[in-house]
């Protein structure tokens, strides 16, 4: 089995040992480094030039928003997961433009954790249902709702499919979702893979911006 490597960058010992307590149940993952400041995480992303970047950019004196645009300068097919405890919306608009594949705040659960992951292995997009309201206000004030791709305008979507939508656009992880609509976990997981199948989209971002456009949910006030 081919192993993710990952490198935990976060000033915090507690922190990055949760993590890895969290990453411990999952057999194809591997850290491959720990980073407490920026110059150690530039140093050892260079040696082992690993899958993933899981950082705290949002340290004073230990790490910045400049490491996210050096990494990705320097190695663009890194994945860069942000685990932080910054939910300033400006903030989280500004890094998403440097290309961050995931953004978590450090309150979210552990299947938050373990999906951002997967979705970063995988070079998907994923974030935490307390800053997508961010995202949804990046789509309608800077994204033109025509950018839809003309196959999404025939294709037809169930009830569930577009109750699903509506969750994920309220920022519900694929658990809350299943729990608030009594679904499997599974069942929730197949849903929005095949939404995203048939819409020919690849992350929420694109999923909410079709929304939009179709009515399904109303842009914010």
């Amino acid at each position: 089995m081919v192993k993710t490597k990952i490198i935990l960058a976060d000033a915090h010992t507690l922190t990055r040992e949760g993590i890895k307590s969290i990453l411990a149940k999952k057999k194809d993952v591997v850290i491959t480094g720990e980073a407490m400041n920026s110059n150690e995480l530039h140093i050892k992303v260079g040696k082992t030039i690993p899958d993933i970047v899981i950082i705290d950019y949002f340290i004073p004196g230990h790490f910045s928003i400049e490491d996210i645009a050096l990494i990705k300068q320097n190695h663009p097919t890194i994945s860069l997961l942000i685990i932080t405890t910054n939910k300033n919306k400006q903030d989280v608009l500004k890094i998403l433009d440097y290309g961050v594949n995931s953004y978590l705040l450090k309150e979210c659960d552990e299947d938050e954790v373990i999906n951002a992951v997967n979705a970063s292995a995988r070079k998907e997009k994923f974030f935490c249902g307390r800053v997508m309201d961010a995202i949804l206000e990046k789509v309608t004030h800077k994204c033109s709702l025509d950018s839809v791709c003309n196959h999404c305008q025939a294709v037809t979507l169930s009830e569930r499919e577009e109750e699903v939508i509506r969750l994920i656009a309220e920022g519900l992880t694929t658990k809350e979702i299943a729990d608030k609509i009594n679904l499997s976990f599974h069942t929730v997981s197949t849903h929005r893979k095949n939404i995203f199948k048939k819409l020919l989209i690849r992350n929420s971002s694109e999923l909410i911006n079709y929304a939009l456009k179709k009515g399904i949910i109303s842009s914010p006030v």
